[in-house]
């Protein structure tokens, strides 16, 4: 099994949310393999999306890490390849990817900022997803905007007939406004899975080591995080903010 986890902008806390699911996931799975293919913005290996994730926790044997292609300039892969001049090839990224499927429980692939992300002239990340056929976590922030980004990234997603598992709040605060109070519950109405919420960090990947993992995922991903209690809070905090308004 695959999955592929994906976000609804870039900057939106993939590595983060990665190192947590491959926490919780290898109390569940004996093998598993966590993938970046390509990465921009890396002058070195010691600074990269996986070495984070690596260092994050101590996963002993049950966590392989492969990385196929590293860029330095900040930018997509495609751009990224014709400013250093290095071809990326896209059916050599799906090979290594198959044969590593053949060989771990599962992988658990981190893509490059969100689903549009130009890899090739003629393929992007989504692309990628659809040739392995992985199912996609979505990794969103609770922030005023989400709504959209949100339902254009399961758009495309249901356009190429993509599994989508469901998403994964990041960065929710302590403190929420109404819009991040009610953006779940409009998230909920869609009949979409929350698969898990994230609070507010600074810091994060020092502090993850203090979090509480079974709190953040839903039973599917080794935790006990509950949608429809999730829910609740969020409809109870939103007809309280609502009243504040309405004085």
């Amino acid at each position: 099994m695959i999955f592929f986890v994906s976000g609804n902008d870039t900057d939106i806390g993939k590595t983060f949310v990665s190192s947590l699911l491959l926490k919780s996931l290898s109390k569940k799975y004996n093998k598993i393999a966590y993938i970046k293919p390509i990465e921009s913005g890396v002058s070195q290996i010691s600074q990269s999306d996986l070495s984070f994730v690596k260092k994050s926790s101590d996963f002993g044997k049950k966590v392989d890490f492969f990385q196929f292609i590293l860029f330095k300039e900040p930018v997509a892969p495609f751009t990224a390849s014709l400013i250093e001049k290095r071809s990326i090839s896209y059916p050599e990224i799906v090979k290594n990817i198959k044969t590593l499927e053949k060989e771990y429980d599962l992988l658990v692939i981190e893509g490059a900022g969100g689903l549009r992300v130009p890899i090739t002239k003629s393929k992007e990340i989504v692309d990628l997803i659809k040739s392995i056929k992985a199912i996609v976590i979505l990794v969103i922030s609770p922030f005023l905007g989400t709504l959209n980004h949100t339902f254009m990234s399961i758009e495309t997603l249901k356009v190429r007939k993509i599994s989508l598992e469901g998403v994964v709040i990041n960065s929710y605060p302590s403190k929420p406004n109404i819009s991040e109070v009610h953006n779940p519950i409009i998230i909920n109405s869609r009949k979409i899975k929350i698969l898990g919420v994230i609070p507010r960090m600074t810091n994060s990947f020092k502090k993850s080591k203090n979090i509480h993992l079974k709190s953040l995922f839903s039973p599917r991903f080794g935790g006990q995080f509950c949608q429809v209690d999730f829910i609740e809070k969020c409809q109870n905090k939103f007809e309280a903010l609502l009243k504040k308004y309405a004085n």
